[in-house]
This record gives C-alpha cells, structure tokens and sequence, in this order.
C-alpha cells in the first residue's frame, strides 16, 4: 500500500510541474519574460561584433565597414525589444555603436585594411564591453552562489 501511495504522490507532483511549465495561457504565463526576446537579439548583435573583431587583417575596408553596418542593424533589432528594459546600460551601449559608427566612416579613402582595422579596434572593444554588462545586468538568469553559508 505504501508503494502505491508513494507511486501517486509522485504522478500528483508530475502532474503539477507539467500544468505549472505549460503554456496553455495560465495565470502564470498572462506576463511573458521580456528577456527571452531581448537577450538573442543581444546576444546576435554581440556576435556579429565579435566577427567584426576576428575579421582578417587582410579583409578589404569596404567590408570592414559592411561589417559595423551589420552591426548596426542587429542593434536596431535590439532596440525595440529593451522597452522593458530602459536605462542608462542601453543608452552607453547605442553611444559605443555610434562611436564604432562614426571611426568607420572616418576611415580616409585609400586606407589600408591593417590600418582600419587597428582604428577600429578601440570601439569595437568598447561596444563589446557595453554589450557584456548589458547582459550580464539584464540577462543572466542564474544567481551568483554565495560564499556565506
């Protein structure tokens, strides 16, 4: 009797997870989490910095400069899903891209592709460090474990 008693406590428990992780339109789910729309969006801008980054000395300016145009749509892409986020960290990191922005337009004709992108290097990290705490203040789910006990 004991094993069949244990046996349906276990399926009433399932039961409820299943109900409370469902989404048929519960009480729970009426407010869904900004952040799951945002936070890939972020991420992609970020990944598409990154490839600026790891671009080869090599890689012709004009697409050097495709590059932060990406970048700048994939930050487009970002701005309206940081609604229910507005603050300062969006507002430092839309500064950054028009700071990255504006050294590419500024790379003189005729410049070669070492030399733009030692000029862009500066802003690209700087873009990549405003995203990082962008994230890590409004994405990172996870709690930091404390060291008290």
């Amino acid at each position: 009797m004991r094993r069949l008693t244990a046996a349906f406590a276990a399926l009433a428990v399932a039961a409820v997870l299943v109900a409370g992780c469902s989404s048929s339109g519960g009480a729970a789910s009426a407010t869904p989490d900004p952040a799951i729309a945002f936070c890939p969006a972020l991420d992609a801008y970020g990944q598409s910095l990154v490839a600026l980054q790891k671009l080869d000395p090599s890689t012709p300016v004009d697409q050097q400069k495709a590059a932060v145009s990406d970048a700048k749509a994939k930050l487009a892409a970002v701005i309206p899903l940081a609604a229910p986020f507005a603050g300062a960290q969006l507002n430092d990191l839309q500064t950054a891209q028009a700071q990255l922005e504006a050294a590419a337009n500024a790379l003189p004709a005729g410049v070669s592709p070492t030399a733009a992108q030692a000029a862009l290097k500066d802003p690209i990290n700087a873009v990549l460090q405003q995203i990082a705490g962008t994230h890590n203040a409004l994405c990172n789910t996870r709690p930091t474990p404390s060291t008290t006990p």
